[in-house]
C-alpha cells in the first residue's frame, strides 16, 4: 500500500514597505512653491542686506562718537571742567595719550561685540528663512534652537556672567588703560580691558587676570583728580598752629624743590584741625587736590619737607606707647639733618609745565 506524502507549501515571506518616490504631481507643486517663495526670499535678503550697511553705520558713529570723547573747546565742556578744577591736558601729554588709548579700546571692544551680535542675528534671519523657503518645517528646529540655548546658558553661566559684566563695564566707563583699580581680589594698573576679564599690573610686576563677573566693587584711584593725604602724629605738649602751618609749608616748599609737585599740585593744601586724639599722639590730616596718579609722588615730597621742616622748628613728633623716655624735662638739643644732595635725576622729555611724556609712537 503506497502512502503518498506532499511537501508543506512555503509559507509567503513577509515584504518590508517600499518608500514611495513623490510622484510628478507633488514634485511639480514643491518646485511651484519654491519659485512662487523666492521672490520673497529675494526680497528679504535686500532687506537682510540693508539691514546689515545701515546697523554697521550706525555702530560706527556710535562707537566713534564714544572714541572722540566730549570736545575740549566745547563751552560746557570747559566750564565743567573748571568747577571740578581740573586742568585742559596739553597735546602729547601723558594724560592725553592714556585717556585717547582708553577711549579707544573702549570704542573698539564695543564696536566689535555690537557687530558680531548684528552679524549672528541676520544670519539666523536668513538660514530659517531659507529653510521656509524650501519646505523644511522651522517651528522644531527653533524649539530645539531655545532647548540648546537654555543647556547651554547653564553650562556656561560663568562665561555668560563674564561678558555681561564687562560690556556694561565698558559701557559705563568705570575705568580704562592706566587706571590705578581697587578690585577687591587685585590692585594694580589696569593694562587691558577685555569682555571676559581684565588685566593689572601689580605694583611688584605681577600680572593678575581677573574675571569681569567676579568683580564685585571697583575702586579707582586715578581717575579724573586724586587727593594727597598725609597723616602726621605729634606729641601732647606740640604746638598745633605751628605743626599745623608746618605742615603746609611742607607742601610749598616741596612745589618750589621740585617742578613735577608743583604742576601736580591743583589746588591748595588743608589741615582742617585734629583729626584723632590718642593714647599718646594728637593726629593732624594734610590733604591736597592733584592730578590723576601724582598722588603718591607727591606724598613723598611732602613728608621729606616735613622731616626738614620739624628738625628746624623743633617740632616733635609722638613717641610710640612702648618706648622710655628718660629725663623728659631736661633740654634738648636741636635735630641736626645730615642728608646728602639729591643725585640729579636723567632728563626725559617733558610738556610746557614739567610733566613727563610718555615715548614717542612711531605709528603718531
Amino acid at each position: 500500500m503506497l502512502h503518498l506524502t506532499t511537501s508543506p507549501s512555503p509559507s509567503p515571506s513577509p515584504t518590508s514597505p517600499i518608500a514611495e518616490l513623490p510622484s510628478s504631481e507633488e514634485v511639480g507643486d514643491w518646485v511651484d512653491n519654491v519659485s512662487t517663495n523666492l521672490l520673497g526670499f529675494g526680497v528679504m535678503l535686500i532687506v537682510v542686506l540693508v539691514l546689515w550697511f545701515a546697523g554697521r553705520a550706525a555702530i560706527n558713529a556710535f562707537t566713534r562718537a564714544m572714541e572722540r570723547g566730549a570736545p575740549l573747546s566745547d563751552a560746557r565742556a570747559r566750564r565743567a571742567l573748571s568747577k571740578a578744577r581740573i586742568r585742559l591736558p596739553d597735546p602729547n601729554t601723558v594724560e592725553e595719550r592714556l585717556e585717547a588709548e582708553r577711549r579707544r579700546q573702549r570704542a573698539g571692544t564695543l564696536r566689535k561685540v555690537l557687530k558680531s551680535a548684528l552679524a549672528v542675528v541676520l544670519i539666523v534671519i536668513i538660514v530659517m528663512t531659507g529653510l521656509a523657503v524650501l519646505g523644511v518645517p522651522v517651528g522644531p528646529m527653533i524649539a530645539s534652537a531655545g532647548i540648546l540655548g537654555v543647556a547651554l546658558g547653564f553650562g556656561a553661566q560663568s562665561l555668560v556672567k563674564d561678558v555681561l559684566s564687562g560690556t556694561f563695564m565698558l559701557m559705563e566707563d568705570q575705568y580704562g588703560v592706566g587706571d590705578v583699580v581697587d578690585l577687591g581680589e587685585a590692585i594694580g594698573a589696569v593694562e587691558e580691558v577685555g569682555l571676559r576679564s581684565t588685566r593689572l599690573r601689580a605694583l611688584d610686576g605681577t600680572v593678575w587676570y581677573v574675571p569681569n563677573g567676579e568683580i564685585r566693587r571697583v575702586g579707582n584711584m586715578t581717575r579724573m583728580w586724586s587727593r594727597v593725604m598725609v597723616e602726621v602724629r605729634f606729641a601732647y605738649d606740640t604746638d598745633i598752629e605751628a605743626a599745623r602751618q608746618a605742615m603746609i609749608d611742607a607742601v610749598e616748599a616741596a612745589k618750589e624743590a621740585r617742578e613735577e609737585v608743583a604742576a601736580a599740585v591743583l589746588g591748595e593744601p588743608e589741615v582742617a584741625g585734629i583729626e584723632s586724639l590718642e593714647y599718646n599722639a594728637v593726629m593732624l590730616r594734610l590733604m591736597c587736590q592733584v592730578n590723576p596718579a601724582t598722588q603718591w609722588d607727591v606724598q613723598r615730597e611732602v613728608r621729606r619737607e616735613m622731616r626738614r621742616l620739624f628738625a628746624e622748628r623743633d617740632i616733635s613728633l609722638a613717641v610710640p606707647g612702648e618706648a622710655m623716655v628718660f629725663d623728659t624735662k631736661a633740654k634738648r638739643d636741636k635735630v641736626e639733618l645730615h642728608d646728602s644732595a639729591r643725585p640729579a635725576s636723567e632728563t626725559a622729555p617733558t610738556d610746557d609745565v614739567g610733566r613727563p611724556l610718555p615715548p614717542a609712537n612711531d605709528e603718531d
